[in-house]
Order: C-alpha cells, then sequence, then structure tokens
C-alpha cells in the first residue's frame, strides 16, 4: 500500500519558495507536559503528537513557516490526520498554499478541555505544546503565524480555541464540528465521556462553551476568520427515536454549524450602527453546508477549501529572516 508520508513531490515554484521533490516528512513526537504532570491524571504526564513537515523544509535555513494545529475528532490517535497529508501535499506542491508545519496533538475524548477524567488537555495545547513548537522549530511565532483546523469533536476545540485565544491564532476551519448552541443531547460523547464532569455537569459545559466566550471575544480586538463545513447527511439525532425529543433535529451537526456561523456572522455582535439594508458588521466567517455525511467525503474538501480561506485570510505565508 502507498504511503503518502514516503510519497515523492514533483517540484513546484510557490512565490518565492521552491519546493524540491523530496519526501515530505511525518513523524510522532513526545513532549513532557507541566499541565499533564501537574494535573489528577497520572496516565497523562506526557503530551505525543504528530508532527508534518512540508517538502523543502530545512531545520537550519533562513525560512519561517506557519503552523496548522489540527484538533482530531473522538478516540483520535496519532493516525489521525493520515488522510489529509496527501491533500496538504498537493496542496503545497501545486502553490495553492504555501509551504506549511502541521502539529496534531493527540488527546484522546477530552473535548480539547481541561477535565479530570481526561487531564488538562487544553492548557497543555495553549500553555506547554504552542511554546514548545515555537522554540524547537523555524516558526513564525506570532499570531499571524498560527492557524487551527479540527473535525468532528475537533471542530469544537477549535471554535473553542479560535475564540478562547484569539491573540494566539490567525484562523480557524470546523470541519463537521461537534458544536452545540445549547446544552448537547443525552446521548452525546460530551455528556457520555466525562470531558465535561464525570457525572457530566451541565455548568462546566455551560462555561465552556462558545456562547460564553462571545462577550469576551467583541471586548478585544482581534477577529478570526472561521471557515465552517457541516454535511448535509450528517447524523440524524431524529433516529435515536425514544433516547431523544421529537424535535431532536436541531442537534443535528448541519443545524449547529448555521448556528454557529450565525452567531458570528449574522446577529451583529459588535452592536454597531448600520442603515437599513446595508451589510451588518460582523465577525468574518464562511459557511458551507455540503453534499455528504461525517466523513472524508465533507472534510477532504473542506480541509482544502478552508486552508486556502485562512491564508487568503491572515494566516501568514513562509518569511524569511
Amino acid at each position: 500500500m502507498f504511503n503518502p508520508a514516503r510519497g515523492l513531490l514533483v517540484p513546484a515554484l510557490i512565490g518565492t519558495f521552491m519546493v524540491p521533490a523530496i519526501a515530505q516528512e511525518v513523524s510522532v513526537e513526545t513532549m513532557a507536559s507541566p499541565a499533564l504532570a501537574g494535573d489528577d491524571n497520572p496516565e497523562t504526564g506526557d503530551l505525543s503528537y504528530t508532527l508534518y513537515l512540508p517538502a523543502g523544509y530545512e531545520a537550519d535555513g533562513d525560512t519561517r513557516y506557519p503552523v496548522l494545529y489540527l484538533l482530531h475528532g473522538s478516540g483520535g490517535e496519532a493516525d489521525a490526520w493520515d488522510d489529509f497529508w496527501p491533500i496538504l501535499d498537493s496542496m503545497i506542491a501545486e502553490g495553492t498554499v504555501p509551504p506549511v508545519i502541521a502539529v496534531a496533538p493527540v488527546t484522546g475524548n477530552s473535548y480539547w478541555v481541561d477535565s479530570a477524567t481526561f487531564g488538562a488537555a487544553e492548557t497543555a495545547v495553549i500553555d506547554d505544546l504552542i511554546p514548545h513548537i515555537d522554540q524547537t522549530l523555524p516558526t513564525i511565532a506570532a499570531r499571524d503565524g498560527r492557524a487551527l483546523v479540527g473535525f468532528s469533536m475537533g471542530g469544537y476545540g477549535a471554535a473553542r480555541y479560535g475564540l478562547a485565544y484569539p491573540d494566539l491564532f490567525a484562523a480557524a476551519t470546523l470541519l463537521s464540528p461537534a458544536l452545540q448552541q445549547g446544552q448537547p443531547p443525552a446521548t452525546a460523547g460530551a455528556v457520555s465521556r466525562g470531558s465535561f464532569g464525570d457525572p457530566y455537569d451541565p455548568a462546566r459545559w455551560d462555561e465552556l462553551n462558545y456562547p460564553a466566550l462571545i462577550g469576551p471575544y467583541v471586548a478585544q480586538d482581534h477577529r478570526v476568520p472561521f471557515f465552517i463545513v457541516a454535511g448535509d447527511d450528517d447524523w440524524n439525532h431524529l433516529s435515536e427515536k425514544e433516547d431523544l425529543p421529537a424535535d431532536a433535529t436541531k442537534y443535528n451537526m448541519e443545524v449547529q454549524a448555521v448556528a454557529f456561523y450565525t452567531a458570528l456572522h449574522r446577529e451583529n455582535i459588535f452592536g454597531a450602527e448600520f442603515e437599513k439594508w446595508e451589510e451588518v458588521p460582523a465577525s468574518p466567517a464562511e459557511l458551507r453546508i455540503v453534499d455528504g455525511g461525517h466523513g472524508m467525503d465533507v472534510w477532504a474538501g473542506g480541509f482544502s477549501e478552508g486552508l486556502a480561506y485562512m491564508f487568503a485570510n491572515g494566516l501568514s505565508a513562509p518569511t524569511q529572516d
């Protein structure tokens, strides 16, 4: 079977960067995380992450690269992004996007938040992993050198991180994000897995959920462009019948993707004055509801379109020292 991590790329001119016909590099790394070592979960003293280095990468060169922070879905492991590497390879080789480093931490079913069940996953990423990457790799160690991509549960994480830490990230792409504007359904992983308390604590969910972040986000100066993609045939919660109420379709991911987009881009969250029929002042966002379900039939196109969107809306291309 062909292994994309060992594939060869055709040379391509990307701006001022020539990508030679050498293999990109994908490796699994581990770092000591003070956040994880200091919490109450004894099994999570280290943080592992998959590291993607683009073709043509030179650790000792004078190029500094932007970094994609990739947040996996439920139960994700080191191979969670393997289907995406060939897409990224092709986009770089074709010049659709410039060379970029990608970092994909592994946190299981954490929902990318701090919890007693899975450890301080959020603090580990924000306070430990990002500084570690900037200190050990030739990155653009600034807001415009970082972006987020997350699928499913990772879409929740990318939405949260983008709104909670707009000083750290230039843009975000959400692929079938596991968002709920209100409380999640009783059958959701957010309820059953312990990320928001064991037993589940509705107040903890509300504390960390995106509606609680919009006020502080509005009050600061940074704006994070969000590219949001969901499939029109994602899981239909109405099919759970007696487990959920008759209006359970309100939980569907495509419905909640629209709600998130609406909250940011259609509701005048800044309370600005505008004339009748004028465009309403909004936080930058794009929404796509496309044909497909909860998988690569939606995520492949969303990933490529989202990357192009982020580079066109604030994410920096590589720079030269």
